[in-house]
C-alpha cells in the first residue's frame, strides 16, 4: 500500500513537471503570427525612434532661407519637427555657390534644382547620386508624376544609364495665348485646343492686316526654340558622328514654319524680320497680335482680353508639348539621410500638399485629375481662364541615345529669318557650319 502511495506521488510530482515546462515554452516561443506581430511591432518602435530623433539636413536652394520656408520649409517643420533644416543659399545656377560650401565641408544633403538637364553639374561636384535604390527602398510611388516629365529627367543621366538623379517637382506649361479683341476685331472664332502648327500659321493670315488705323499681326513667335524641341531630333547622328540637318524632315519643317509665318503679309517687316524673333515676350504686350505660342505668361493670362488653348502641335506629333526643361529634387551622393529626405520630398508631392499648392496657380507634376481640376481655385484672376488647356498634353521627352557633339538651333532663328535664303539652302550652309562646329569639338578632346 506504502508503495503504490509513493508511485502515486511520483507520477504527481513528473506530471506538474511536465505542465510547468509546456507553460514556460508557450511563454517564451511565440506563434508565428505573434511573433510576425511582434516583429511589425518593433521595426514601427524604430521608425517612431527614428522619426523623433533629432536631425539636421543641408538644404540647398536658390535665394536662401526666406524662399525655401515660403516654399517648402514651412510644411517640412510642421511634418518633420525633428529635422533641422539648415539652407544654403546655393545652386546648380551658379556652381561655384556650391563649390563653396563643398569647400568648406558642408556638402549639401539635397538641392532644389531649378533645371532637371543640370544633372552634369551634379556629376561635376560629386553630388550625383541615383535615386532609384532610395525610391524603391522607401516605397515612392513614381507612377504618381507625370511619366513623360520622368522619362525627360532619366534622359539627363549624364552616363547614360536612364537614372533618375532628378525627381521631378513641377509642371512646366506652354499655351497659345490669343488675343479675344484682335479676333472679334476680325470677326474670326477663337483658337481650339489641339491645332498643329500648320493649322495655326493658317490661321494667322485671318488675322493680319489693318483695321481702323491699327496694324494687327496674326502670329507672334518670340522665341520659336520650344517647338523645335517637340520633334525630339538632333544634328548629329550619336553612333557615327555624321551631320544631318539638310536630310532631316524635322529642321525642315520647323524652319519652313518660321519661313510660313514671316512670308504673311503684314505680320513680319519685309527688312530683317527676324529683329522681332526672340523678343520675350514684348510684341504680344502691344495689344496688337492674335496670338503668341510659349510658355505660359501669367502676366498675359491675368488680362481679361486674354486666354489661351494649348500649345500648337506638329502633325505626327500630337499630343506633345515642348521639352520639359523643369525644376526638382536631388538627393546627394555624401548625404547620409537619403531616406530621411526621401520621405521629406515623398510629402512635399502628397496629394494633400499638392491639392493646395494647386488652388494657388501652382501647376502640379501630378497626374491625379482632382488636383488638376483645382488649379488656379484660389486665384480670381485667372479662375474663369481656359486653364484645363495646361495639363491635356504630354512632353517630348528628347533623342532616344542623345548625340555627344553639336550644338542646338538658337541664333539661327534670326539668321535664317534675315537670310533670304530659301529653306533648303540654308540648312544645307547651317549642315556645313555644324559640320565645321563637330571637327573643333572633337579636335579640343
Amino acid at each position: 500500500m506504502r508503495e503504490k502511495s509513493k508511485l502515486l506521488v511520483l507520477f504527481v510530482v513528473i506530471g506538474c513537471m511536465f505542465a510547468i515546462m509546456a507553460a514556460c515554452s508557450n511563454s517564451s516561443t511565440p506563434t508565428e503570427g505573434e511573433a510576425d506581430k511582434d516583429g511589425a511591432g518593433n521595426e514601427q518602435a524604430k521608425d517612431e525612434d527614428e522619426n523623433t530623433e533629432p536631425v539636421t539636413i543641408r538644404w540647398a536652394h536658390q535665394g536662401g532661407e526666406e524662399p525655401f520656408m515660403e516654399s517648402y520649409g514651412d510644411l517640412l517643420k510642421e511634418k518633420f519637427p525633428n529635422v533641422t533644416i539648415e539652407v544654403q543659399d546655393a545652386t546648380t545656377d551658379h556652381p561655384e555657390t556650391l563649390e563653396d560650401v563643398i569647400a568648406a565641408d558642408k556638402s549639401p544633403d539635397v538641392l532644389t534644382m531649378p533645371k532637371l538637364t543640370h544633372t552634369n553639374f551634379l556629376e561635376n561636384l560629386g553630388l550625383a547620386y541615383n535615386m532609384d535604390e532610395v525610391i524603391e527602398k522607401t516605397g515612392f510611388d513614381l507612377s504618381r508624376l507625370e511619366p513623360s516629365i520622368v522619362e525627360y529627367a532619366r534622359r539627363q543621366d549624364p552616363n547614360d544609364e536612364m537614372g533618375l538623379l532628378i525627381i521631378p517637382n513641377s509642371r512646366p506649361t506652354f499655351a497659345l495665348h490669343y488675343n479675344k479683341d484682335v479676333f472679334d476685331t476680325f470677326g474670326v472664332d477663337y483658337p481650339e485646343d489641339g491645332m498643329t502648327w500648320e493649322e495655326v500659321v493658317e490661321l494667322a493670315k485671318d488675322l493680319t492686316g489693318e483695321r481702323n488705323g491699327v496694324e494687327y499681326r496674326g502670329l507672334d513667335l518670340d522665341v520659336p526654340y520650344d517647338a523645335w524641341t517637340q520633334f525630339s531630333t538632333q544634328a548629329v547622328d550619336p553612333e557615327t558622328d555624321e551631320v544631318n540637318i539638310s536630310g532631316n524632315d524635322a529642321y525642315k519643317r520647323f524652319f519652313q514654319m518660321i519661313e510660313d509665318t514671316i512670308s504673311i503679309p503684314g505680320n513680319y517687316p519685309t527688312e530683317e524680320p527676324g529683329s522681332l524673333l526672340m523678343n520675350w515676350g514684348a510684341e504680344f504686350g502691344k495689344d496688337n497680335v492674335a496670338m503668341a505660342p510659349s510658355g505660359t505668361n501669367w502676366g498675359w493670362v491675368e488680362k481679361d482680353n486674354i486666354d489661351i488653348a494649348t500649345y500648337p502641335v506638329w502633325e505626327g506629333y500630337e499630343g506633345l508639348n515642348p521639352q520639359p526643361n523643369a525644376g526638382g529634387f536631388a538627393i546627394t551622393e555624401p548625404s547620409e539621410h537619403k531616406e530621411l529626405i526621401m520621405k521629406m520630398i515623398e510629402y512635399l508631392l502628397s496629394d494633400e500638399v499638392q491639392m493646395e499648392k494647386s488652388k494657388q496657380g501652382e501647376t502640379s507634376i501630378l497626374v491625379n485629375p482632382d488636383v488638376q481640376a483645382v488649379f488656379g481655385e484660389g486665384k480670381p484672376e485667372i479662375s474663369d481662364k481656359h486653364l484645363e488647356s495646361l495639363f491635356a498634353n504630354g512632353y517630348a521627352t528628347g533623342p532616344d541615345n542623345p548625340a555627344k557633339y553639336g550644338s542646338i538651333p538658337w541664333g539661327e532663328f534670326q539668321e535664317f529669318a534675315n537670310s533670304g535664303k530659301d529653306v533648303n539652302e540654308y540648312l544645307r550652309q547651317y549642315e556645313e557650319e555644324m559640320e565645321e562646329l563637330v571637327k573643333q569639338q572633337k579636335a579640343k578632346e
